[in-house]
This record gives structure tokens, C-alpha cells and sequence, in this order.
């Protein structure tokens, strides 16, 4: 007898959200990401694409529909809640504290933990990245735009998601340094921790990702594997010619 599939790590269900309820930008998505898989949503600007993302992690309402973490309804959650229970949110603005130092930053993402495991899951996360141990008195406001983008997804380890929800990580960034985060965050997959990118750098989100998906007008019209997509003319053209890679989405 088969044992019973696990549940996805992350899902939503007919989900329709937005900053007002009676203007939805998103509108009645069904999402599904399977444990250790990395998804990256794509699609036009205005799409709808972060404030998908937003819903699911409680930065904006959703007004019909539920948002699902590991078969766990968390449509309405609070935000620590959501956290607690495994699901990280990594924001494309305003995601560390520039005025203090790296380690201040790492520990202030620490509180959430027992403070018997705070020191000891700071260590594992500076094990990760290296770069940013060796200048852990650094001012975060000093840093080089990669170097920031790494120190937000190490606050966002520090509680040791399932699930890693990013928003437009290369934003900003050179492509030499897209590529190194690019790098770490399939990395970061690898090791078992599930990924949800929304990303402008098509190019770029294609090659780490298993999966892509679509969206259009706040609804999902295409879902498939990242390869496929990736050689896909028809569906480049009519949903991802427009936007150049380093392009600031308007959202």
C-alpha cells in the first residue's frame, strides 16, 4: 500500500486579493508548489504578481479564497504566525536594517526563536554566508546591493523556513551579481527548502527554477516546467518580450 503524498508546501485555492475589496488585483488564483521545488512567477507588469506573494505571506488582504502552508490553512494568519509555522518573506525594498550591523540584523530576525537556540542558529547561518561573517560589524547601510540581498534572505533563514518566498531579488543588481545570488538561492533549494520567486530577470529565474507559472490580469494562464518555458517563442512574446531584465516592474 502507497503511503499518502505529502501535501504541497504552499498552495492557494481560488484565491482573490488586493489592496481594495472591490478592486482585486488578484483574482481567483490556484498555485501549488511541491516540497523542495523552486517556482518563479512571471508575467507583464501590473500582473499582479507581488501582491500574489504579499497575500500569501499577510502584507495584503485577500478577500475570498485560502492560502494553504504544508496542507495548514493560513489564509487568515497574522504574519508572525506565518512565520512561525515556516513560511519566510523576503520583500524587494525596506527587507534589512540599514543603520545597524549585519549581526544586529541577524539577531534582531533571531528574537523569534527560543533565546537558547538564538546564538547557535546565527552561527549556522553565517556558515552559509561567509562573506557576510567577515564583516558582521559591518553597517548594513554600507554594504553593496548584493551584499544586502544576501544579508535579507540569511534574516530570512535565520528561523528555518520550509518555504522562502522572495520579491524581485535581482532588482537593482548587476548581472554579475544577479548570478551570484541566483547561485545561492538554488543552493539554498538544493539543501531542501522550497522557493517562490517573483522575478523580472526572466532569463536569469528560468535557469535555477524546476517550474514557472504566468500570470495575466491577476489570473494564472500558464503553468509548466522552467526549461520548456524558457524555449517557449509564443509564450515570450506575448508575456515576457516586454520586459527586459534590470526593467523596474511597475506594480
Amino acid at each position: 500500500m502507497n503511503a499518502a503524498a505529502p501535501p504541497p508546501a504552499l498552495a492557494t485555492r481560488a484565491l482573490v486579493a488586493g489592496y481594495e475589496r472591490d478592486l482585486p488585483i488578484v483574482r481567483g488564483v490556484d498555485f501549488e508548489v511541491a516540497p523542495a521545488e523552486l517556482v518563479v512567477i512571471l508575467g507583464p507588469n501590473g500582473a499582479g504578481k507581488s501582491t500574489l506573494v504579499k497575500a500569501i505571506a499577510g502584507l495584503v488582504p485577500i478577500h475570498a479564497g485560502q492560502a494553504f502552508l504544508a496542507g495548514a490553512d493560513i489564509t487568515a494568519s497574522p504574519v508572525q504566525e506565518k512565520v512561525r509555522h515556516g513560511l519566510a518573506f523576503v520583500p524587494q525594498t525596506e527587507n534589512i536594517f540599514a543603520t545597524l550591523t549585519i549581526q544586529d540584523n541577524l539577531q534582531l530576525a533571531a528574537d523569534i526563536l527560543p533565546r537558547s537556540e538564538q546564538a547557535a542558529r546565527i552561527a549556522e547561518v553565517y556558515e552559509l554566508f561567509p562573506d557576510l561573517a567577515a564583516r558582521r560589524s559591518a553597517c548594513a547601510g554600507n554594504l553593496s546591493g548584493g551584499q544586502r540581498q544576501m544579508l535579507a534572505v540569511a534574516r530570512a533563514l535565520i528561523v528555518k523556513p520550509s518555504v522562502l518566498i522572495l520579491d524581485e531579488p535581482s532588482a537593482g543588481l548587476s548581472p554579475k551579481i544577479v548570478g551570484e545570488v541566483f547561485s545561492r538561492l538554488k543552493e539554498i533549494n538544493t539543501a531542501g527548502i522550497t522557493i517562490v520567486l517573483v522575478e523580472q530577470n526572466v532569463k536569469a529565474a528560468l535557469a535555477i527554477a524546476h517550474r514557472a507559472v504566468i500570470l495575466v490580469e491577476g489570473e494564472l494562464r500558464h503553468d509548466g516546467p522552467a526549461a520548456t518555458l524558457a524555449d517557449d517563442p509564443i509564450v515570450a512574446q506575448l508575456y515576457l518580450g516586454a520586459t527586459p531584465a534590470g526593467r523596474e516592474e511597475q506594480r
